[in-house]
C-alpha cells in the first residue's frame, strides 16, 4: 500500500519550470531522502506535498496525516538555531505523524544531538521524507533516493553512498560509450574522405588519353557502376556517422570557485583581541575569563554543545569591536528579503557589481536571477546570498555563524576554497566536521562556561 503517489505532477513560477512531469510513489513506512542543488526544487516539492502550493496540473494523493519540519522558520526566543531545530523536531515526532518530513533537520545540530536524531529517527516507525545536504544523515536514514536533476525528480533505491555508486556507474558507462562513439566517428570520418575521393576518380580520364581510349580501356558501364556503389557505401557510413552523434557526451559538473576579492583588506598583524571578558545574558553568566587572539591568515573555530554560549559569544564579540565587520547570521537576519540578490550582495561593499555577479555565478545564481527578490530564493539560495555579502563586505574580519547550513556540496567546497586562501581573520561556529577540520588553523570548544584550546 502506498502512503503518497504523486502522478504527472508539474510545477513554475512566473513561466520557469521548477518541476516537470514528477510521478512516484512511496510505500507505506518506506524512508526517502530528497537531494539536489540549492534551488532545484526540494524545498517546493514539499510544500506541494502538504499542500502549501498547488501544481499547476497532475495529482497528489496522500494516505495519513502528515507532519513538516522547515528548514528556516522566524523565531525571537532566546534558544540557540540547534535548541529551536530540536524542539520542532520533538514536538512532531511526538504528534506520531504517519508521514514526517524533515528539511535540513541536521542544521544547527551539535554532533551529540546529531547522533540523537539519526537513533530517533531509527525508531520512526511512519513514512519518512528527508530533505538534505548531509550525506552522513542520508547514509544513516534512508533506504530510497529522489534526486532532482533538472526539473525532474529520478529515483534510486539504497542510501547515499548507494547513489553515488550507481551515478558514478552509469557515468562510466555513459563516457565508455562516448569514447567508444567518438573513435568510431573518427575512423568513419576518414573512411568516408576515402570513399569520396575514390568515387571522384572512378570516371575520371587518365592524362594522354582520348576519351574515346579511356571507355575501351574501362567501360562507360562498369564506372558507372563502382560509382554508383561507392556513392551508397558513403550514404550508409554518413547514415552511421549521424547515429553516433546521437551518444550524449557523459554529464560533468564544474567546481564552483570563489577567487579572494580584490584589495578587499589591507593586512595587518593583529586583528582581534578578547582578554579577559565575560559573557552573559542578561544575570545568566554563560562563559568566563574568556581570551583569544586572531591575527591575519588564522582561522579560529568555536565548538560547543547547542546553548553553550558560542552564538552569544560571537554577539558579544560583535557588540565590542569597533571595525567593520562581515558577520553572517544563522538566521539569515542580515538580508533585505524585498532587494535584489545583487542588491544584498553589494550591501557593504565597494566593489563593482560585475565582480558580483562572477561571484554569485560561481554559487550558480547566474543571469537574470541576480535581479530577483531575495524572498523568492530557496533557503539554500538565500544562505549564498548572505555569504557573498559577507565575503564582500569591506573588512578584515569575518565572523560566521554555521555558515554549512544548508549549502549544497559544490557551494561548500567553494566556501572552503575562499576561506582558506583569505588573508583577513575569520571566527567561525559550524557542526560541520569536515568543513571545521579542512578550513580552521585553530579550534577551542566551551566547557563547563570556559573556551578551552583544542
Amino acid at each position: 500500500m502506498y502512503a503518497m503517489i504523486l502522478n504527472q505532477l508539474n510545477y513554475t513560477v512566473d513561466g520557469r519550470n521548477i518541476l516537470t512531469q514528477v510521478t512516484q510513489q512511496i510505500k507505506i513506512g518506506e524512508r526517502i531522502g530528497i537531494i539536489g542543488a540549492n534551488g532545484s526544487g526540494k524545498t517546493t516539492l514539499a510544500h506541494l506535498i502538504i499542500g502549501d502550493l498547488i501544481q499547476d496540473n497532475g495529482t497528489i494523493s496522500v494516505n495519513g496525516r502528515v507532519a513538516y519540519v522547515p528548514q528556516l522558520s522566524i523565531d525571537i526566543s532566546n534558544q540557540s538555531g540547534g535548541e529551536k531545530m530540536m524542539q520542532r523536531i520533538n514536538e512532531s515526532l511526538n504528534d506520531q505523524p504517519d508521514i514526517l518530513i524533515l528539511d535540513e533537520p541536521t542544521a544547527n545540530l551539535d554532533m551529540t544531538h546529531q547522533k540523537w536524531l539519526i537513533k530517533r529517527l531509527s525508531h520512526f516507525y511512519g513514512t519518512l521524507i528527508i530533505i538534505s545536504h548531509d550525506s552522513h544523515l542520508v547514509n544513516q536514514v534512508v533506504t530510497k533516493i529522489w534526486s532532482i536533476q533538472g526539473t525532474r525528480v529520478a529515483a534510486y533505491s539504497g542510501n547515499y553512498d548507494d547513489y553515488m555508486m550507481q551515478i558514478n556507474m552509469a557515468n562510466d558507462t555513459q563516457a565508455q560509450l562516448y569514447r567508444v562513439a567518438v573513435n568510431k566517428k573518427n575512423q568513419l570520418g576518414r573512411a568516408i574522405e576515402k570513399v569520396q575521393t575514390r568515387e571522384k576518380q572512378v570516371t575520371k580520364r587518365p592524362k594522354n588519353i582520348s576519351p574515346s581510349d579511356a571507355r575501351l580501356i574501362s567501360g562507360k558501364g562498369k564506372a558507372l557502376k563502382s560509382q554508383k556503389k561507392l556513392g551508397q557505401n558513403v550514404k550508409s557510413m554518413a547514415r552511421r556517422f549521424s547515429e553516433l552523434e546521437k551518444v550524449d557526451k557523459p554529464f560533468a559538473t564544474k567546481p564552483l570557485k570563489l577567487q579572494a576579492v580584490v584589495d578587499q583588506a589591507k593586512k595587518s598583524r593583529a586583528i582581534l583581541k578578547v582578554i579577559a571578558e565575560t559573557v552573559q545574558i542578561g544575570d545568566r553568566v554563560l562563559l568566563k575569563d574568556v581570551n583569544f587572539k586572531l591575527d591575519s591568515g588564522q582561522r579560529l573555530a568555536i565548538l560547543g554543545d547547542n546553548g553553550s554560549g558560542k552564538t552569544s559569544l560571537i554577539k558579544h564579540v560583535l557588540s565590542n569591536y569597533q571595525k567593520p565587520v562581515g558577520y553572517f547570521t544563522q538566521d539569515l537576519s542580515g538580508l533585505n528579503e524585498n532587494s535584489t540578490v545583487l542588491e544584498n550582495v553589494l550591501l557593504k561593499s565597494s566593489q563593482t557589481s560585475q565582480l558580483a555577479r562572477d561571484f554569485l555565478g560561481a554559487f550558480g545564481i547566474k543571469r537574470d536571477k541576480v535581479f530577483q527578490k531575495v524572498r523568492t530564493l530557496s533557503g539554500g539560495e538565500k544562505v549564498k546570498v548572505l555569504l557573498l555579502q559577507v565575503l564582500f563586505t569591506d573588512t578584515q574580519l569575518l565572523i560566521l555563524d554555521e555558515p554549512t547550513n544548508y549549502l549544497d556540496l559544490p557551494a561548500l567546497d567553494a566556501l572552503n576554497n575562499f576561506l582558506t586562501h583569505y588573508t583577513g581573520a575569520v571566527l567561525m561556529v559550524a557542526h560541520y566536521q569536515d568543513f571545521v577540520d579542512a578550513v580552521a588553523t585553530q579550534k577551542m570548544i566551551i566547557k563547563a562556561q570556559q573556551l578551552l584550546p583544542i
